[in-house]
């Protein structure tokens, strides 16, 4: 279980808002809601969903007749309520709306290109490979650690006390997958799929089974062991979860993995990339893969650097996990035989790395941090960064999002003059108010910089009669992580040219390619 967070200062003066369907095992939500709960941030469901213990009625997710998703700054729903419902929640899209809208994406198989899934601010899609291409809203996610799994596995063995298997224990080996009324991506251009059948290739579990087990066997025999799954637990608790996860929970299973000093994580098909042609590994990620980690069992997948598969942040082969290089398996057999103790360390490091970086708690904290609501924030002798959180109002982002980095290092009239220019330009469009100018203080205080701006207005205001207060948007950016400028350069249509530009901030945030306008030009570029 992840250790409590004490209370984090927080601007989001709204709580966030999932929908969630009955009876319906929603894993991405029940660990980004949990990690939610233990930083004290509030969250509100439209049912009661997810049954904490079996002897009270307390639930993670709550229903409150008097909230609704309107009231909230956040929305997320997954992939599950497009299978379980006829339709979306009445106004999700609404234009009116003030609130940022995610959808939560682990849909087994190769990713969906579906319009209505355009709808969503943010599409948070596991399986993502860095060598693949996705719609423009994809942000990468995976699948993570929840509370009920860091249970299970919080007890683990000692090194000398496993036994020397490899379990492989796959409920199916991935070679078909099943479509219904999905657009796929194809090379031609996009495939609709009303009901069919994709025959998989080649389906990386079983190329494992037929070419890699074969191998390792000697020094590490599988073992293939799996559950009934009709056959439920007898305890209270664990029947509660056996129940809500689909028949998911086997207590037995947990047991085996923390027993073993190795598991078989490999999960999805070799494919080519859609840039380069070369093979690629998609939808990779599992539970397993996961589960393994959390209990110090030693994870066998592809080698991630390789294959192109993509983590928010990313395991090291040989030190948290054991990559295969599928054109030269026996190389994995000869090292581990040649260095018996290398599977110890990476059995400590692997479980260690998943923990600090995909438990409730981090991936809580990563999802705000993606959504621009979070900036760590390190302080001096804390090393969690819970600790340090300093949440940060969401930039509020338009239909036309542009952007301009000056340098404040510059005197301050010539600088004044050309963000007025800059200004006076969106300002007099007749769109200005589906507008967002969004300007770069990372080397500047956020006080001068708002200074500075106010001065741009009052003297369009005193001089032109030109009040930007109708628009269009205009937003501070101050020190931004990498995972946020990630997330928001897609999302941003241009850069507005300034002479007096800072040149490294533009380096810094990787906007070098973006579109590019003079001011003037910009006003012609979009009647």
């Amino acid at each position: 279980m992840s250790n409590s967070q004490p209370p984090l200062k927080l601007s989001l003066d709204k709580p966030i808002f999932f929908y969630c369907s009955e009876g319906v095992y929603s894993p991405p939500s029940i660990c980004l809601a949990e990690g939610l709960k233990e930083l004290g941030i509030p969250f509100y469901s439209n049912i009661n969903h997810w049954k904490i213990d079996p002897d009270t009625e307390e639930y993670l997710f709550c229903y409150d007749p008097n909230v609704a998703h309107q009231d909230c700054s956040i929305v997320i729903l997954d992939f599950r309520w497009m299978r379980n419902a006829t339709s979306f929640p009445e106004n999700l899209f609404s234009s009116e709306g003030k609130y940022v809208t995610v959808c939560l994406d682990d849909m087994d198989g190769f990713t969906v290109w579906n319009p209505q899934l355009e709808n969503f601010d943010f599409r948070f899609r596991t399986h993502c490979n860095s060598k693949s291409i996705y719609p423009s809203n994809c942000l990468n996610w995976v699948f993570g650690l929840s509370n009920r799994i860091l249970r299970e596995t919080s007890k683990i063995e000692k090194n000398q006390d496993k036994k020397r298997r490899l379990l492989v224990n796959f409920r199916n080996d991935h070679v078909q997958l099943h479509y219904t009324k999905t657009v796929l991506k194809v090379r031609q251009g996009y495939l609709w799929v009303d009901s069919g059948v994709m025959i998989v290739d080649k389906p990386l579990r079983q190329i494992v089974r037929e070419q890699f087990l074969p191998l390792i066997q000697d020094i590490l025999p599988p073992d293939d062991t799996a559950e009934d799954f009709e056959k439920s637990p007898s305890d209270s608790y664990h029947y509660l979860q056996w129940q809500q996860t689909g028949q998911r929970h086997y207590p037995s299973y947990y047991q085996r993995l923390k027993e073993s000093v190795a598991c078989a994580c490999f999960g999805g098909a070799v494919t080519s990339s859609y840039f380069t042609g070369e093979p690629i590994v998609e939808w990779w990620d599992s539970w397993r893969f996961w589960e393994s980690l959390a209990a110090g069992c030693v994870t066998f997948h592809v080698d991630f650097d390789k294959y192109g598969v993509k983590l928010p942040v990313m395991p090291e082969n040989w030190r948290h996990y054991v990559g295969i290089d599928l054109d030269n398996m026996q190389d994995t057999v000869d090292r581990i035989a040649d260095d018996p103790g290398i599977l110890e360390k990476i059995s400590a490091e692997g479980r260690q790395w998943a923990i600090e970086n995909y438990s409730p708690v981090p991936t809580a904290l990563r999802f705000l941090e993606m959504l621009g609501c979070y900036t760590p924030q390190k302080q001096e002798g804390k090393e969690n960064e819970g600790e340090g959180a300093i949440f940060s109002v969401a930039i509020k982002l338009t239909e036309v999002n542009l952007i301009i980095f000056p340098d404040w290092t510059k005197p301050e009239e010539s600088l004044g003059l050309e963000l007025e220019r800059v200004v006076r330009a969106i300002a007099t469009h007749p769109d200005k108010r589906k507008i967002t100018l969004l300007v770069d203080s990372s080397n500047f205080s956020d006080e001068d910089a708002n200074l500075a701006l106010s001065s741009v207005a009052m003297n369009l205001l005193m001089e032109e009669d030109l009040d930007v207060s109708d628009g269009p948007e205009i937003s501070l950016i101050g020190q931004l992580s990498e995972i946020q400028w990630s997330v928001l350069m897609p999302r941003l249509h241009g850069r507005i040219v300034l002479e007096n530009e800072n040149k490294e901030a533009i380096v810094q945030a990787k906007a070098q390619n973006i579109p590019k306008f003079e001011p003037d030009s910009f006003i012609q570029e979009s009647h």
